[in-house]
Parts: C-alpha cells; structure tokens; sequence
C-alpha cells in the first residue's frame, strides 16, 4: 500500500488549522501546521509535503509572497499548492496563479470541493512524477548508446555524462589502456550539440612531431619534403564538430604550445604559412597517463593541462567493473554473430566464470579480442566454453570445490576477496573498497577482524 499524501497546512488562524487537520485525518492524510509564512518555509524539507494548504491572509507575510519563496526554489517548483481564501476577485485569482498557485478553494470551504482538488493535485502530480522518472528512464537508455555496463562504477561516468553532454565544454578523459576512451568520446559528441557536425579523432602518440604538426594543423605546399599542396588540419576539418586527441600525454612541449593557443583561443596556422585561421571546435583529450605528474616532471605543459581538465571524466578498469564483464562478453558475441552465424550463441557457466575472474590488463579491448578469439575456436557450437578460452584465463587444474559450513565458507570467501583488492590496489583501502563495494571504515573493520595487516 502506498504511503498517506503528506499535506502542510499553513493557516494562522488555530480553529481553521485543527479543523483542517481532523478532517483531512479522517480521509486518511497526514498533516502537519505552521501559523505563519516563516513557519512554513522552515518545515518544508523538515516535512516534505506532497501539497501545501496555503491561505492567502496572514499576517507578517502573506500567502502570496510566502507562494513567490516557494516556487524560488528548485526543489519545490512542481510542488502542489492549493489557495485558501476569500478573495473571489478574477484580479486576486490572476495574481494567484501567476505566483504560482495550482488551484484555489474559497472560504467558506465546501468540504467535498476541498477533497476533490486535493485528489486532483496528488493525482497530476502523481502523474508528472511518473512522467518525469519514464523521461529519464527513456533518456538514459537512448544516451550513452555504444557504452556497455551497469556497474556502480560506470554510473559514476554516466552521471558525469548526463552533466557534460549538453554542453561545449572541454572534456579530459583519463583511464588505462583498453578502456573505451575514444568510444566515450564518441557518445559525448553523437549525444551533444554538435552531433550533426564532424568528429575527427587522432592518436597523438603513433606520429613523430612534424608529422602530427601537419596532421592537426594542415601546411602550405613546398613548406617541407612531401608537401605538394596546400592541405588542411584536422582542426580545420573538425571545424563546427568535435576533435579527439588521443594520448595526449604523448606529445611534445612543442607542439603543445601550438594546441594551448588552437584550444584556449580557436586560432591556428598551417606549417610554414603566416595566416591565422579560426575554427570552432570542442576538444576532447584522452590519456592513460598521470599528466598531473607529467607536469610536475616538465613533460606537460601546466598550462595546456589546466585547459584540457575543464571536466575530467575518469574510466574505471575492467577489472574494477567486473560485474559488467558478462554483458560485454556477450555484446561482442553479438557483434560477431552478425558478421558470422557460425559464431556460438553464449557462454557455458564455465567460460563465464573464467572471464568474470580475469584481471584483463588490457581491459575492454582484451576482452573483446578474447571472445573474437573463442568464437572462432568454438565456430559451429551453441556456446563458448572454457576450452576456448586462451590458456592464461584457464591454465592450472580447477579449483577443488570448498566444503563446510556456509557460514564458515563466506568468512573465507570475504577474506580472499579483501586480501586480494588489497593486493590489486597496492593497499590503497579506499580504492579496494570501492571496488568491494563497500564503505572504508567498514573495510577498515574486516582488515582488523581477519588480521590482514596494520589497521
């Protein structure tokens, strides 16, 4: 059953307050008073109302502006309010609902009309509540299209996404290799502004400095060995769009002086050519690297770097996201079906549990090869099993099955898993513990309650 409506009435007039109050009892409401308009604001998110009965004459301040401060805050801008009042006037109603007022009961009160606009106003904003959550339900699944994965630790990106997506601004995207960075940055520009523009992407770190140079941002012809026409950048023809710049840790001093000036200011020029060029582009950087550190070495310009990390966007490994691993797994097979009906339909407990337990230092891209891999060994099957699988995700005999009381077998279940988040994250807790899903303290406590180390 459905919790009662909350309902706050706001009237200063003590006989009009308990009558409310009992009446709206006996409909099965639960109610809560102020006398004034100060009152009223202070128990708004004390209370959280479902709808406010709010009369007009009070003294000190009135309903209306006490209606204005309401409708001024966010959080209570869809919040039902009904007018109780005397006023009968098309003026004073006027007035009313352009501050904001849902409906309006006129005193004396019918009780039956009151009753009917209260269920009236519950029932729409009932309705807009549900409207509102299909919405964002609908808008999550049609954003982020391409991007694979429910764990907590990706709903951590997808939040930052929902906040960046609509806008220009400059995004630095940072994760070990193999995480999808440029797969991310895809769904930034296919879901934001400029979708109906170019998206141009370059990996910084596969070209030595004159030839990345010429590559971003054009030459002029005869300006080297090999220009034999005038030839535009990449800045230029992502102009309008989205430029990625992979790995761009990778790039020289140099050259980064010249992307600080296309980035900060939208101006370049063309190797061995004076004219200055203008471009509207949204630049999104991608690294495996720490730049911070680049920085502090010198290796990374520290004002090119400020530039870059507007918003940092940070991709979680894979094996940090484990949970994720079987619908990946299985969006590859898909992938490959399309292309090959031979390919197997799924995967046998054993394979999965075997891909589910690697560490997969290459990440998404590790994996994705690996069912590529499997797919072809198991060709003609109905599903992938562990003998498909590479040897260093299988190699050794099976683990011999535990025995004992359960109780028992979860206590050391739990100390493996700590004791090897531990290990994985070089005893940082609070990385172990986000990966185990849990609080560091908590953590703290289980590393005290097992002796694994100094707490």
């Amino acid at each position: 059953m459905p919790e009662p409506a909350r309902i706050l009435i706001v009237d200063d007039e003590p006989f009009n307050v308990d009558l409310l109050e009992q009446q709206l009892a006996e409909q099965g409401y639960h109610t809560c008073a102020a006398s004034d308009g100060a009152g009223a604001l202070e128990k708004l998110p004390e209370y959280q109302p479902d709808l406010v009965l709010l009369d007009w004459m009070m003294p000190g301040m009135d309903g209306l502006e006490v209606l204005q401060r309401i409708r001024a805050e966010p959080q209570w801008r869809s919040l039902p309010v009904i007018m109780l009042t005397a006023r009968t006037s098309t003026a004073d109603k006027v007035a009313g609902l352009d501050a904001g007022a849902d409906d309006y009961v006129t005193k004396p009160i019918d009780e039956a009309e009151l009753w009917a606009r209260i269920r009236a106003m519950l029932r729409i904003a009932r309705l807009e509540q549900e409207n509102l959550t299909l919405r964002q339900a609908v808008q999550s699944q049609l954003q982020f299209k391409g991007i694979i994965g429910k764990s907590r630790a990706m709903e951590a990106v997808y939040q930052l996404l929902r906040k960046v997506v609509d806008s220009d601004t400059t995004v630095l995207l940072s994760g070990e290799t193999g995480t999808g960075k440029e797969v991310l940055a895809r769904c930034i520009h296919q879901e934001g502004p400029r979708r109906q523009r170019p998206f141009v992407a370059i990996n910084c770190g596969a070209m030595a400095e004159q030839l990345l140079e010429s590559e971003l941002f054009g030459h002029k012809k005869g300006s080297f060995t090999g220009a034999v026409n005038d030839r535009p950048g990449l800045f230029e023809t992502a102009d309008g769009g989205t430029l990625f710049l992979d790995e761009i840790g990778e790039t020289t001093p140099g050259l980064q002086v010249r992307l600080l000036r296309a980035v900060q200011e939208g101006e370049i020029r063309r190797v061995g050519e004076e004219q200055v060029r203008h471009v509207d582009v949204r630049v999104i950087a991608a690294t495996h690297r720490e730049l911070k550190q680049a920085v502090a070495e010198g290796r990374f310009r520290e004002d090119l770097y400020y530039r870059l990390n507007v918003f940092p966007i940070g991709l979680p490994p894979l094996r940090q996201r484990r949970e994720d691993i079987p619908e990946l797994a299985l969006h590859f097979l898909g992938q490959l079906r399309q292309r090959d009906p031979r390919a197997p339909e799924g995967f046998t407990a054993r394979a999965m549990d075997a891909l589910c337990a690697h560490e997969w230092p290459g990440n998404i891209r590790e994996l994705q090869n690996e069912v590529e891999r499997a797919a072809l060994l198991g060709a003609g099957e109905a599903r992938i099993d562990a003998d498909h699988l590479s040897e260093r995700l299988v190699g050794g005999p099976p683990p011999a099955p535990r025995r004992g009381k359960l109780k028992e077998v979860l206590v050391q279940v739990e100390q493996e898993m700590i004791a090897q988040a531990l290990e994985r994250h070089q005893g940082n807790r609070t990385h172990a513990a986000e990966e185990l899903g849990m609080s560091r303290w908590g953590l703290v406590q289980k590393i005290k309650e097992y002796g694994l180390g100094e707490a």
